[in-house]
Order: C-alpha cells, then structure tokens, then sequence
C-alpha cells in the first residue's frame, strides 16, 4: 500500500489529532502519480479546515480492498465521509431494488449487466450491508458486479457520507480535469459564501403539470430558506411553461455569478436534461406541425426497433391522419430540421461544456444524470467544467419523483456540509458528484449540532425539521407521542411532514388513525403522501376518507393518488358495502365509481390470481403478473401469494419471485403475520427459496428503505 497516512504530519499541525473527525480520501496510484500536487494541496485544505485526513493511494484491485480499510478505520474512528479520487472501483448492485426508489427493472429479461444493476457507493459508506461477489466487467475493469446479500440488513443507513471526484472524460485527459477542479476547490472553500441566491427549475411532466403541487414546492422552499424572500438574498423558481426559449433561459440562469444553488426538478438522461417537452401549439398551423413531429419521431423509433410497418398503420388509423403527413419522416433534411428542433427543447452534455455554471451546489432531482460510469455524464460537465461548481448531487439510475427531494435542504443554509445533508438520502442511486465536505458560510448564532430538544425550540422551520430526524433516530418507539404531537402543532409543513415520515416509519396504529387527518393537511404534498400510504397499508376503513380527496381535493395530483389508492383497496371483497354511502357522501358519479370497484376485483381476481395459481403456464408468464404485486400492495391477494410460497411443489422460479413481492408488503398492519407464514418456507430444500424467504423477513422486520417510497 502506498502513501498510507502520509499527511498525519499536516493534520497533527493544523488539529488535534484525537479529536477531529475523519474524512478518508482514497486515489488510484496512476492519478495520485500524475497530479500529486494537486492531491496533497485538496488534503492540506481539509486538515485546514479541521479534519484528520486518513489518505490512501494504491492500484486497487477490486471494490473490497477500498472496502477493507474503510472497515478497518470505523474499528477505532468512524469516518464523517469518504471521496474517491480518479479510478476508485466503481460497484454495479443487483437483487436490492426496494433499496432505490424507482428501478423496478426485470433482471432475468435484459442480457445487459450495467442495464439491470444500479451503480451506487452504498458499498462503501454503508459498512453493514452484505454483497455477494458476481464478476467483473468484461469490458471496463473498473466495474463489480454484486448482488444483495440474503445475510444483509436490507435498508440503507449510511455510516458516513462519500462523494466521487471522477470525470465525464475516461481518457488520459481526465488528470488534468481532476487537477483544475481541485485547485479550484480549494481556493473557493478558503472563503465560503452565505448560501442567498438560488434557482429552482420544474420541467415538463415532473408533477403532471400540476400548479397546486408547484405552489406548494415554493411555499416548502420558503420555509426553508426565508433569507431568499429578504433583501439580500433572490430565488428565481422556473416553471417549464414561463417560456418557449426556456432552455436559453436556464443556460444563462445557471452562468449567473451570483448563483450559489441550482434545483433541477425533470426528467433527465445520463447526458440530458429534459426540460421543455413539445411547446403547446399556438394556431392550427402549429398544431399539425407538431402532430407531423410526434409521428415522425414514433416511425424512425419503430425502424430501429424492426417493427415500422405495424407501427405506422397504428399511427395512420389511431390519428386518423394523412399519409402524406409523414411521407417525408427519412428524408435527410427533414431528420436534421427536427433533430435542430429538438435540440432547443433541453440540455445536453455538449451543452453544458460550453458554459461556466456558477452554482456552487446542484441538486439533479432527474432521472440517470448521475450515471457517473459512463463517458459525458451531464452531472459530471457541470461539475467538473468551466465554472464553479463544487458538487452536485445526482442518479445513476431512473428514480421516483416529486417525493420531496428537498428534504432537510435547508440545512445547506446553516453551513453543514453536503455529505452531511445527504446522510438522510438512504436510496442505492443518490451520489455527490464533487466534494461531499464542501458547505456555505455558517450564520451566526446557528449551532445545527445542538441536542434535538434545543433544535425542537428553534424559530427556524429547518432546525426543527432537523431535530424531529434527530429526535426519531435517537428514541426510536419512544417518540411516537411527541411526533403525533409536533405534526398536530407544527405551523411548518417541512417539520409536519418530517414528523408524518418519522411515523411512517414506526407504523403503528396511531400513525395509521393519524392519516385520516394529514390526507386533509394544508400542505398539497402531504395530502398525497398520505393518500399513497393508505393505499400501500390496504385498511378498507380508508375507502371513504380516500373518496373525499378524490372527489372534492384542489390538487389533481392528490386526487390521482386517492384514486390510485382506492384501485387497490376495491379489491377487498366486501369494498362493496362502502359504494352507495361514498357515491352519496362525496357527490361522485355512482356509475364511475362502479366501474372502478368492477375494474379492481377483475384485475385481481379475474386476471392476477388465476394467471400466478395456474401451473401449466410457464414462469415467465406466471411472474410477469407476480412483478405486480411489488407495486400494487393488492392486501386480498397476500393469502394466494402465501400458498404458493409455502407450496413445495410449485417452480422454484414463481415461489421465489413471489417470496420477493411479498416483502414489498412493508407497511401492511399484518406484517408481523406474514414473516410468521414466511418463516414456514425456511425448512425448504431449495436454496433459493430459503435464501428470498429470509431476505423478505428481514425486509418485512426492517420496514421500508425510504418510507416516502415504500
């Protein structure tokens, strides 16, 4: 091992060595070779700044040998974080989707291995979880492959923070790249600045267009950071529709030398941001010409996919259009006419190199911006491009949105440190891109490191937030009373909303009679959290509260919800007896809501249950329908799904991918029953399905990864 706690000398100079927290930087030999300089000087800044640098550079063979000393630390000090510097092993994880908050993806489907694995250093600072060692990649040595581990605690909860200082570029460029970040870092934390500008995008299809659910985004930011709404400080919150040069408008946004922070809320690429979607037409003329534009962009997705003349007679007879309209869909201009069209519409890699982002942080609340394996990752241009950007926080794969990515932001204002902040993103594909040690100037008179019942008292809506996590990390089931009691009395719906989660996660029968009270909640995110939570816990008692929202709430976005919810708690065999006084009650259309109740007990009984119960199908046909169950909590189905897991004569393959949905039954109120019927299927003889059994027990015991995304 080379360079092993080569800059205690430094750090003994600048601290105390026992009593300063630990970050660990880790570089492969070939980078620490090529710009040691640069290394050393990031290091020195951190000691300067208090911490004990615990540094490491070797040729790293595979992820275990990060892995080993990251152990060997926490023996005697646990880290406050980690960065990984250049060529540090990068880990691909199977078999732990309920650990992301969206990757739902068939594994046994795609022969592609970087497709079907989430890329994620929860490896490295969460030291309890378990992985079994699958291989490496064949073509990039860089990549692992591991599997979650039956033996393994099946929730993230990071031991400390981390974050990747890798570049978009794989070629010998990349040292340079890594030397002109780091000494940009350290000049810009030797004075840190007040966090007092911040821009906030929303694009297209991020919340179904739903400007009750924007609203209430800006009024929790508000809360957050009031300092913004105050002379001195600027927000600037964008909404998609504010402009057809939208995307010109955030490029020069985002160049602003004022800007200390950027939110992006859209739905995103590994190297694109998408941010407007298809301008609305203004006239007749626009409208066909955006017809023409969808249709030919359909046909060139159908050629390359082998299936154009099926694809084309669908568009032809569903859009009841002319051929003529698309005769032209091959034809060169045409094909760079609407590629310079699209071009307009959002931001690409190649965009991004060309500006100077000043954003100190960027928050990428988008799909795959942080897939930072891969060559020309957008998050990456940002971050290690011209401007000044510290750290982004961004996904390696697909993630579940508007579920309250701002959680606990606030603190940011208050001087903590990125990782520090992102301690509380327990989700497989969330990374800091950049410095993860990197803060704002701290206010004065703030102490977030005060005992949770000083931070309770606090004028601040985002220190109370901060002290409801704090209180229900420190007292567990003790603190179920003073949570019910913060949500009843909190006047913020940041701390209301940590409270409801904090519950949530406890799930007990107070925080379930509790829901028929937050469902009504000021706060437009609440009320649909709440409705998403009743559907997932399957009390039919629900039926009616749900009904309410459905019919009479402002948002459409709650009232999407609490009909999604009540899809699946229609399903109870006597849902019936709730139909007459709910269509009476809320006013809701007796005909509508017959059709809905039909629609889910056929969808169960009629097509679900008879296609998972029939043997003589194949497995693959059997556990297209059992996948979902993962997503739709069907309460009425669990009793088929227990058979056939408990059914010894049934294909391994069905039994172990039932075994698995059924661990997705995380906030059910029976869960304490089911590991009791699971627990029957430890004795089986097949490895398999002893191992899932015991990976579902432990999800069913542990509840869900992320409660907000159970």
């Amino acid at each position: 091992m080379k360079k092993r706690f080569f800059l205690l000398s430094i750090c003994l100079i600048a601290i105390s060595f026992a009593k300063a927290p630990v970050i660990a930087v880790f570089a492969d030999d070939a980078t620490y070779a090529r710009i040691p300089a640069a290394i050393d000087a990031y290091c020195a800044s951190l000691a300067e700044e208090g911490y004990q640098v615990s540094f490491h550079a070797e040729a790293w063979p595979n992820p275990e040998a990060v892995r080993g000393v990251l152990q060997d630390l926490a023996v005697t000090t646990l880290p406050e974080g980690a960065v990984f510097i250049g060529d540090i092993p990068i880990v691909l994880i199977q078999d732990a989707q309920h650990m992301t908050s969206a990757f739902k993806i068939d594994q046994d489907r795609f022969t592609s291995m970087t497709r079907i694995s989430v890329a994620s250093d929860r490896y490295y600072d969460d030291l309890d979880l378990v992985f079994d060692y699958i291989g490496q990649d064949e073509e990039d040595p860089l990549l692992f492959y591991y599997s979650l581990s039956e033996r393994s605690p099946q929730t993230v909860e990071k031991d400390f923070y981390s974050g990747r200082i890798y570049p978009p570029v794989h070629d010998d460029t990349k040292y340079a790249v890594i030397e002109r970040y780091l000494t940009r870092v350290v000049e810009q934390k030797r004075r840190p600045e007040a966090l007092d500008t911040v821009m906030t995008y929303t694009g297209h299809g991020y919340h179904s267009e739903s400007l009750n659910s924007w609203e209430n985004h800006s009024h929790m930011l508000r809360e957050q950071f009031p300092n913004l709404y105050l002379p001195g400080g600027q927000v600037k919150n964008l909404y998609h529709t504010m402009s057809r040069e939208m995307k010109a408008v955030v490029m020069k946004e985002v160049q602003d030398p004022q800007l200390d922070m950027a939110i992006f809320h859209a739905h995103g690429g590994d190297d694109a941001q998408y941010l407007i979607g298809f301008p609305a037409a203004a006239n007749a003329k626009e409208n066909v010409e955006e017809v023409k534009r969808f249709v030919r962009s359909k046909l060139r997705t159908a050629k390359e996919r082998g299936n154009y003349d099926e694809s084309k007679k669908y568009y032809l007879e569903n859009y009841d259009i002319p051929e003529h309209w698309i005769a032209d869909t091959f034809d060169e201009a045409v094909i760079r006419e609407d590629s310079l069209y699209n071009a307009l519409l959002d931001i690409y890699s190649d965009d991004v190199k060309t500006l100077r982002p000043e954003a100190d942080v960027i928050v990428f609340d988008e799909c795959y911006n942080g897939q930072f394996f891969v060559e020309n990752y957008i998050s990456g241009n940002y971050v290690f491009g011209n401007g000044s950007t510290v750290a982004g926080i961004a996904n390696s794969v697909n993630v579940r949105q508007d579920i309250w990515a701002n959680e606990l932001l606030g603190l940011l204002r208050h001087g903590v440190p990125v990782g520090t902040w992102h301690l509380s993103r327990n989700y497989l594909e969330s990374h800091i891109i950049g410095d993860p040690t990197f803060h704002f100037a701290k206010p004065a008179r703030t102490d977030v490191y005060a005992p949770y019942r000083k931070l309770l008292k606090s004028p601040d809506a985002s220190l109370r937030s901060y002290g409801v996590y704090q209180l229900a990390k420190d007292r567990g089931m003790a603190a179920e009373s003073a949570l019910i009691g913060i949500y009843s009395a909190d006047p913020s719906a940041n701390v209301r909303l940590q409270a409801l989660k904090s519950l949530a996660s406890l799930r007990t029968p107070g925080f379930r009679k509790l829901l028929e009270t937050s469902v009504k909640d000021p706060s437009e995110l609440i009320r649909r959290i709440s409705a998403n939570w009743m559907g997932h816990i399957g009390d039919k008692g629900y039926i009616p509260v749900l009904a309410d929202r459905w019919a009479a709430d402002i948002s459409e976005r709650v009232s999407f919800s609490a009909k999604s919810s009540l899809e699946l708690l229609f399903a109870h065999p006597c849902a019936d007896d709730f139909l007459a006084e709910i269509a009476e009650t809320n006013g809701l259309d007796t005909a509508r809501i017959n059709y809905q109740y039909r629609r889910s007990q056929s969808w169960l009984n009629d097509e679900l249950i008879p296609t998972i119960t029939d043997k003589s199908l194949t497995a693959k046909k059997r556990m297209s329908k059992v996948r979902t169950f993962r997503n739709y909590n069907f309460t009425p189905g669990v009793k088929t799904l227990i058979e056939i897991a408990q059914d010894e004569s049934d294909d391994p393959i069905v039994r172990v991918g039932v075994i698995e949905a059924l661990g997705w039954f995380v906030m059910n109120p029976n869960y304490k029953e089911l590991i009791g019927e699971l627990e029957a299927v430890l004795d089986s003889e097949v490895p398999e399905v002893k191992a899932e059994a015991v990976k579902s027990i432990r999800r069913l015991e542990e509840g869900p990864n992320m409660v907000v995304t159970p």
